[in-house]
């Protein structure tokens, strides 16, 4: 069995969390509703699209996650093979889809 190691590299963090994390909307004006296809984000700028939804289900604030920890989510994409299908765009999207659950279904409610 061959190992996969993939390295996300200081400079890859660095840009993730210098610029802060962005506003869902910022990404897109439709980025929360159902309309949005995730898959026209660019693949580089999904994993500020995975901060971006945590910090908008207010998950960072709530369980009181640090920064640097969000940026595992690089070593999360670069591990990822990539396949026709199960490959980190499809991860992406599902995630996505839940985060849409999440908002428009006022999930909230129910995890409390």
């Amino acid at each position: 069995m061959m190992m996969y190691h993939m390295k996300v590299s200081e400079e890859e963090v660095t840009k993730l969390l210098t610029s802060g994390i962005e506003p869902v909307e910022q990404i897109h004006p439709s980025f929360a509703e159902f309309t949005y296809t995730p898959r026209s984000l660019p693949d580089d700028n999904t994993p500020m699209g995975i901060l971006s939804m945590f910090e908008d289900m207010g998950f960072i604030n709530t369980y009181k996650i640090d920064i640097h920890t969000l940026a595992f989510c690089l070593m999360v994409k670069k591990g990822y093979r990539d396949p026709p299908y199960h490959n980190w765009m499809h991860a992406f999207s599902v995630s996505h889809f839940c985060y849409l659950l999440y908002k428009n279904l006022e999930l909230s409610n129910y995890l409390e």
